[in-house]
């Protein structure tokens, strides 16, 4: 369940404020969980860091998934020390599996908590990340704290009457709050899904659903070549058997039987294939074990639906058209020209050539996604870059200077400073920019508030004036700009001493720091940007750090843990990530999209090249006769040659064209909504690439076609005939 207001998007966690009014609502089955961060999980001489969450104690009850070992949260539990409960995964690596790990005690950073219970295997609850859970104490969270929340209807309850429901508590919430925040809106939806599938791009299971359907599609038309120029070969049975008596309904169900049995054998090869690809991942891909990889007796029905469709599809109109001169006279079907038959066959084969290129366009684009954000030029080196968040109380800003001074004495660190604003990390708030109070242009801009030496942490150079002194507060009104926002806001160049206006607020521009980019997957790293110093807010609870290390930061994030938890004990590190690891994790999420797309794209280009070569060695067989008049009367090889590769050319310009124009359209639409430089966005390699490589295809295709046209022996073919 998740809530909404004009300045939230609907789908937010909910505010702890309104699960208590829901929560002290009579009959209403609800529970909650809140994320604590990573922490650092010590047993024995076993140290980890785990991921833990806090959840209500009626929260696995409500689910109704019982514990795999010991209980669940209780009130009797709660005696002594803590309870925490285990997943599968920390209890197998922590305590080996044993069967009498509960009554054991494990500290979560510096406190110690008593295990009473693990879950089982493959339990998740709004993360998959294998945590430990403890119980919420709901006197420990502010009225702004955001809850995962999950409630459970009645038997035979709508998802209406249970909104009709939590309607009077949310209105008596919404009617405390001030009166810019009161338009508050709920929406329901079912546990269903792996946190990994809601948060993939949306775009990603359509384009590999769309990738799956058109190379059925090129199967399809491959299929349909094939069967012309069979069924042609067998147009004078054909005519016979209609002139015998065998009507045309007849005929068109011989000639479906034909497709729709390829069609299924190929079905049940491709099923084989699957289930023979399964048992090889969960055989030597041990993670794999944690999802659920059973086949649905229901998706092998739907794959024998397509099958047949995709047969039926592939048939029809060859069967169609070699029985629809039958009524007149079936014996002059041998005479008739093969004309249409021809264009049928190479239309067919300029579809192919046209999906493949596209789906090479945007195998392409995702490939050159990859390695923009491999080689891509960010603005400072990520190598030796740390980010790192920590919690603190509501008032988290007075512990700032602390966190500065400890993270900066660890051995390593070369330079330390917070900021609202951290590339891979958070991004800031959005606000209105102009250079004047009444100016245009009015500019959107991403505001960063930063404290200590923010642009020596993260290596972006001052070009112009100065960065903040220490003295310099909210109050002094004074912003550093980046080169984007100065060029924009002042072309001629003077920006440094010039006033900018940020929300109605005159400010000095005292520097201009050198363009970055926050998003390693997209080109541009020209988004505007202003920088404040930063004053910590009274109900700040979240510091961001960026750490720059002389060498390897990895080793330094766990003595960072370390040195916080140990000399700050208001602040716990949530997470503490390199930059470098945010790139190749991104890196490897766009390779997983794009590898069903290289399978689909390879399985495309070899069924292209399949109908390029079935059309042209067809058309040497039929014009066999032709070629040798040819060679009779004078025709060298080489002409012969070019008879049959200058079909191809044509074949492959016209769908290579199409292709092209398709996906050029596409990408057109992507930068006019707004994604230029993101994935989807294919650079001009991207269309040149699938040419070339179409062209090779094309020319692999009629190699053989060619050379059998131009070994063609005029003397023996004529006396055959």
């Amino acid at each position: 369940m998740h809530v909404g207001s004009p300045e939230r998007p609907l789908g937010s966690a909910v505010p702890a404020g309104l699960y208590g009014h829901w929560a002290s609502s009579a009959g209403l089955d609800i529970a909650a969980s809140i994320s604590k961060g990573v922490r650092e999980v010590r047993v024995g001489d076993r140290t980890e860091t785990i991921a833990v969450r806090a959840v209500t104690p009626n929260a696995f009850a409500l689910l109704g998934v019982p514990p795999h070992l010991g209980s669940g949260f209780s009130p009797a539990a709660a005696n002594g020390a803590p309870p925490v409960i285990l997943s599968y995964r920390v209890w197998q690596r922590l305590f080996d599996g044993r069967v009498d790990e509960t009554g054991q005690v494990l500290w979560i950073d510096k406190d110690p908590y008593t295990v009473i219970g693990v879950m089982p295997a493959r339990f998740w609850l709004e993360d998959m990340s294998s945590p430990v859970w403890i119980p919420m104490d709901m006197h420990r969270l502010t009225p702004t704290d955001a809850l995962e929340t999950i409630v459970r209807r009645a038997p035979g309850e709508s998802v209406v009457a249970l909104e009709a429901r939590l309607q009077p508590a949310l209105e008596d919430y919404a009617s405390r709050q001030p009166e810019g925040a009161r338009q508050i809106a709920i929406k329901i939806s079912g546990v269903e899904g792996t946190p990994l599938g809601r948060s993939l791009s949306f775009i990603v299971p359509y384009l590999l659903a769309t990738a799956a359907q058109l190379t059925l599609l090129i199967a399809c038309a491959n299929v349909a070549v094939i069967m012309f120029a069979r069924w042609t070969a067998r147009d004078r049975e054909i005519a016979i058997r209609a002139s015998i008596g065998a009507s045309r309904g007849r005929l068109v169900r011989l000639l479906l039987t034909e497709s729709t049995l390829l069609a299924a054998t190929g079905g049940l090869l491709g099923i084989g294939a699957t289930l023979a690809l399964r048992a090889l991942f969960l055989r030597n891909m041990d993670a794999l074990a944690f999802y659920d990889l059973s086949i649905d007796p229901w998706v092998f029905a739907k794959v024998a639906g397509i099958t047949f469709v995709a047969g039926v599809l592939a048939g029809i109109m060859p069967a169609l058209y070699e029985t629809r001169r039958l009524h007149v006279n079936p014996l002059r079907t041998l005479r008739e020209s093969d004309r249409v038959r021809q264009r049928l066959r190479h239309g067919l084969v300029v579809f192919e050539v046209a999906v493949t290129v596209a789906l090479l366009v945007v195998t392409s684009s995702m490939i050159a996604g990859y390695y923009r954000a491999r080689n891509a030029d960010l603005g400072f080196d990520a190598r030796p870059l740390l980010g790192v968040s920590v919690e603190g109380p509501a008032d988290a800003g007075g512990i700032l200077d602390d966190l500065v001074r400890v993270t900066s004495e660890v051995p390593g660190v070369v330079a330390v400073a917070a900021s609202t604003s951290v590339p891979f990390v958070a991004a800031g708030a959005r606000e209105q920019v102009s250079s004047a109070a009444s100016a245009a242009p009015v500019i959107a801009v991403e505001r960063a508030a930063i404290r200590g030496p923010f642009f020596t942490a993260l290596g972006v150079p001052i070009v112009g004036g100065r960065t903040f002194t220490s003295g310099e507060t909210a109050e002094t009104r004074t912003v550093v700009v980046n080169e984007t926002l100065a060029r924009r806001l002042f072309p001629n160049g003077a920006a440094v001493g010039a006033t900018v206006w940020l929300s109605s607020v005159p400010h000095d521009v005292v520097g201009v720091v050198r363009d970055y980019a926050s998003n390693p997957f997209r080109v541009a790293a020209d988004e505007p940007r202003v920088f404040v110093p930063w004053q910590p807010a009274p109900a700040e609870r979240q510091i961001r750090l960026v750490v720059r290390t002389a060498g390897d930061p990895a080793p330094i994030a766990l003595a960072l843990r370390r040195e916080i938890n140990r000399a700050v004990p208001a602040g716990v590190v949530s997470s503490a990530v390199t930059f470098d690891e945010v790139i190749r994790i991104g890196r490897r999420e766009i390779l997983a999209g794009t590898a069903p797309l290289v399978l689909l794209v390879s399985i495309g280009t070899v069924l292209t090249l399949a109908g390029i070569y079935g059309v042209l060695a067809f058309a040497v067989a039929r014009r066999a006769r032709e070629l040798a008049v040819r060679v009779a009367i004078g025709a060298s090889p080489r002409t012969l040659v070019w008879v049959v590769a200058r079909r191809t050319s044509r074949l492959l310009g016209a769908g290579a064209g199409i292709g092209i124009a398709l996906t050029y359209g596409l990408a057109r639409m992507v930068r006019a909504g707004g994604g230029a430089g993101s994935l989807y966005d294919p650079p001009l390699a991207a269309f040149v690439i699938p040419v070339g490589a179409i062209v090779l295809v094309g020319l692999a295709a009629t190699w053989l076609p060619a050379r059998r046209a131009a070994s063609i022996d005029p003397a023996a073919l004529l006396r055959s005939e």
